[in-house]
């Protein structure tokens, strides 16, 4: 089992090493190659020893009391005016891939946000595109496009304040809303 492990975690390591896809250049360095050697069912051994965000939508995703529409934040970091997340901040979405794997029926809304610096307008759209660059990162590496909505926000919904380096750190985010969730995989034993 733990030779199993050893194997995903060096499959991640991996992963942050290759490079590829065609984006531009600016964005090719965010870009990740798939990872293979993931098992069905890995999501929940990967969430208690990964991030508490993938611990967080695990636990949700096998819970009794789910709702629909609850949210999830992803731990990742952008840029002012970048648009994909800084390589080192992306664990999160790893374990979101390896989760949206294991829940085939999941749906998900990613939600871009933004801090107020600068025109709202240009925000909106940094918001959507960082939305969309999530939602393609999932589709380049199997999840299928309609299980996913991406939607931009801008500055519109701050949850830190604007006047400081470290508010505006955290209003630049990425939130998934949980849209379905039918059922949980036969996999993963119940707790």
């Amino acid at each position: 089992m733990a030779g199993k492990f050893l194997s995903a975690c060096c499959l991640f390591l991996l992963a942050f090493i290759l490079v590829g896809c065609d984006q531009s250049e600016s964005s090719k360095k965010y870009m990740l190659e798939p990872v293979d050697g993931i098992q069905s069912g890995d999501s929940e051994k990967i969430a208690r020893e990964s991030s508490p965000f993938a611990d967080e939508l695990v636990r949700f995703l096998r819970g009794n009391n789910r709702s629909i529409g609850d949210t999830f934040r992803l731990r990742l970091e952008f840029d002012p005016g970048g648009f994909a997340p800084r390589i080192e901040t992306i664990a999160d979405l790893e374990a979101l891939l390896v989760i949206m794997r294991d829940f085939s029926e999941m749906r998900i809304s990613i939600e871009g946000h933004t801090d107020s610096g600068g025109d709202a307008k240009k925000n909106l759209s940094l918001s959507q595109r960082r939305a969309d660059w999530v939602k393609h990162f999932l589709i380049e590496r199997g999840v299928s496009a309609d299980r996913m909505e991406a939607q931009g926000y801008g500055d519109t919904d701050p949850i830190a304040d604007n006047e400081t380096e470290k508010g505006k750190r955290e209003n630049r985010r990425l939130m998934i809303r949980v849209l379905n969730f039918d059922r949980v995989p036969s996999k993963l034993p119940r707790r």
